[in-house]
């Protein structure tokens, strides 16, 4: 009995000295990314460059019913070009991708999928299911970097107004069923 005991408070020591010492790594890594990275500043956008984007992610939405994979691919590189124009490293993919996890964290996971996604739909590996998610979380990047201000405090009016417009989906007409 009491070598068990012995051997629980053993196992609970070891596991304690685990985490204790594994939490200065994880410090470490983001902190060194997020020092790296200096919290890059974002370049500001006109209310006229916003709308474009706003309406091109639009027709790339709409593309998505007659060719997903198609539609994924432009989104893809949709996003690309927008963290660029906002100042988003554009060495590599992974260099932009690190940029916009430090800014927007939640948001990166959206665009690293949607990139996933685009890879698999150019070998004609992607379901349409897949590409779907994709495009919707990948919409979440693209409305964090087009909403954000150049010192990411957040949208202006007229962008959150362009936005909802975009989000709108139009009724549905009820037609007649054909005998």
């Amino acid at each position: 009995m009491a070598l068990s005991v012995l051997a629980i408070l053993g196992v609970a020591a070891a596991m304690v000295l685990a985490l204790v010492l594994a939490r200065p790594a994880r410090r470490r890594n983001t902190g060194g990314i997020r020092r790296r990275l200096a919290r890059p500043r974002l370049k500001p956008l006109s209310n006229i460059e916003r709308e474009q984007l706003i309406s091109q992610w639009t027709v790339i939405k709409a593309q998505f019913v007659d060719a997903p994979a198609v539609a994924t691919t432009r989104a893809d590189e949709l996003l690309g070009r927008l963290a660029t124009a906002r100042g988003l490293p554009s060495a590599s993919y992974e260099h932009r991708l690190r940029a916009l996890s430090a800014l927007f964290p939640a948001e990166a996971s959206g665009a690293r999928r949607l990139h996933a996604a685009s890879e698999q739909a150019a070998t004609g590996d992607a379901d349409v299911e897949s590409m779907r998610r994709a495009m919707i979380v990948g919409r979440r990047a693209f409305e964090a970097l087009v909403m954000a201000g150049p010192h990411n405090h957040g949208p202006d009016a007229a962008t959150h107004r362009t936005i909802a417009l975009a989000r709108r989906v139009p009724p549905q007409r009820s037609a007649p069923l054909l005998p």
